[in-house]
């Protein structure tokens, strides 16, 4: 890690590093010593197309100022969400807790208002606190002193957001113009004048973007209009990975979706004409891509125009800034879309924090961070309790360069949704090695021993060979096994009985 630097200039052990940084609360005449947090957050946006990230496609993606954050802070290398779909993942964040504990395990779960969430415990250690965006928890938030925010996905133009005091089923006002830029909008109008000065403030700003469609502002649609993008090697094998158990989602589907009139808003659709099955997938991939970073350069201007105010109003060194995404996504990789599976591209999530009182610019963080330990860090910074059923942990030491003893080296996770396309799996992501079990398939009455899949990440980082069957992994799979049997354990996991491995 690039810590070496800031080790020279603070001089400081842990706790005074951690407890020594002071603050106040804007020119009011705050004396409160903590620093604001400003969460911003996207949809889908996979970690492979930001800048700064130097993965497959970053050298195309335009994201100066989500760059900017890492440049000045840290970018974390590991981070990984412990189910990849929207409402568990955002459950998990506001939780602290695995999607069995929160109640929320596929689309379909809800955060009830009655339950615990990092945002009443914010309120109640003295922050003002406020969501503005992609909520996508069913019910009406709760633990915010302000919110206004999408039902559902929502939509990309002319969104309906509905606004703490008014009917939250009935009380939905239409704004004018691209989502991404009417939620920052909304979040500086915020900043500026809805809140309590002297208090230190929370605010999540989630956008809708870059979720499919894909639909970008019209100011966008030049972009890579005159080039492009370079496919994934995997694009048009027949299969990726080789001897993979699972089908997922194949950009020939979405195919399907890009041909079909689009609405007034939306990029022109897909035209096929002339092409055989392989030109059909090839020219699938450049609209998702193109489509896709269009969107994406919205949400960085946005993540400026947010960074500018921090900067224009002097609360820069005050603020930790946070920028990431729900989970990650696939952009043709393995010929697949979408999200869900526990293969790279799904599984990381783009991580980038600053916080210039603490944090040295350039730190980069390889320890493996989950979406459930991003609770626990935001009560750190509040000096907060973090509470006993919350199964995560705060990683702001790691962040400042003093790593805990026995961090974890290894991940649990578990995607709870039974489909054919996309069957409910669990597994074990080490530094190395990863091994994924398709439970979801005794559904469909294969044979247990084609459940398995193992990866190994030092010999094929991008996954396109599922070593299970090979005899010179049978020591590693059995510890593997042995490992994951104890996560399960140790996350509370056991009561399904089709998860028995």
């Amino acid at each position: 890690m690039k810590r070496r630097r800031f080790l020279q200039v603070a001089g400081a052990s842990v706790g005074s590093v951690l407890l020594g940084s002071r603050i106040s609360v804007e020119a009011s005449g705050g004396t409160d010593c903590r620093p604001n947090i400003l969460f911003i957050m996207s949809d889908d946006h996979a970690s492979q197309a930001i800048g700064c990230y130097r993965l497959r496609l970053s050298a195309h993606a335009r994201t100066p100022h989500i760059d900017r954050i890492a440049a000045e802070g840290a970018i974390l290398r590991n981070c990984f969400c412990t189910n990849s779909i929207c409402v568990p993942s955002r459950a998990s964040i506001l939780t602290g807790q695995y999607s069995h504990i929160n109640g929320a395990k596929t689309l379909a779960g809800r955060l009830d208002p009655r339950a615990d969430n990092v945002a009443k415990h914010l309120q109640a250690a003295g922050y003002e606190t406020a969501i503005i965006g992609k909520w996508h928890l069913r019910d009406q938030p709760a633990g915010f002193d302000y919110y206004n925010v999408l039902h559902g996905q929502g939509r990309y133009h002319n969104p309906i957001l509905y606004e703490t005091g008014a009917d939250w089923q009935q009380g939905g006002k239409v704004h004018q113009g691209h989502s991404t830029d009417v939620i920052t909008d909304l979040a500086l109008d915020w900043l500026r004048g809805g809140r309590d000065r002297g208090k230190p403030f929370v605010l999540m700003c989630h956008f809708k973007a870059v979720h499919e469609p894909f639909y970008s502002h019209d100011r966008y649609r030049h972009l890579y209009a005159d080039r492009d993008l370079p496919e994934p090697e995997d694009l048009r094998w027949p299969e990726s990975p080789r001897g993979k158990r699972f089908e997922g989602w194949p950009l020939e589907i979405l195919a399907q979706r890009f041909q079909k009139n689009p609405n007034q808003y939306a990029p022109p659709k897909l035209d096929v004409t002339g092409l055989d099955a392989e030109g059909i997938r090839r020219a699938t991939y450049q609209k998702l891509m193109k489509d896709y970073l269009r969107a994406v350069a919205g949400i960085d201007d946005n993540v400026g125009r947010l960074l500018a105010w921090l900067d224009e109003t002097g609360q820069a060194e005050d603020t930790v800034v946070i920028y990431t995404a729900d989970q990650g996504y696939f952009l043709g990789e393995h010929n697949l879309f979408d999200k869900r599976f526990m293969l790279e591209e799904s599984l990381r999530m783009p991580f980038l924090v600053r916080y210039p009182r603490e944090i040295a610019p350039g730190t980069s963080l390889d320890e493996i961070v989950l979406n459930i330990d991003f609770a626990e860090l935001f009560l750190d910074y509040a000096g907060a309790a973090v509470p006993a059923d919350m199964q995560g942990r705060s990683f702001r030491a790691n962040l400042a360069g003093h790593t805990p003893s026995h961090w974890r080296d290894a991940m649990y996770y578990h995607y709870w949704t039974h489909q054919k396309e996309r069957p409910s799996h669990y597994g074990i992501r080490t530094d190395r090695y990863k091994l994924i079990y398709y439970y979801g398939l005794i559904r469909l009455g294969r044979e247990p021993q084609a459940y398995w899949e193992l990866y190994d990440l030092q010999t094929d980082p991008r996954e396109q060979t599922n070593q299970y069957d090979n005899p010179q992994y049978s020591a590693t799979i059995a510890d593997l096994k042995r490992r994951l049997r104890h996560l399960r354990t140790e996350y509370n996991d056991t009561a399904d009985p089709l998860l028995a491995s």
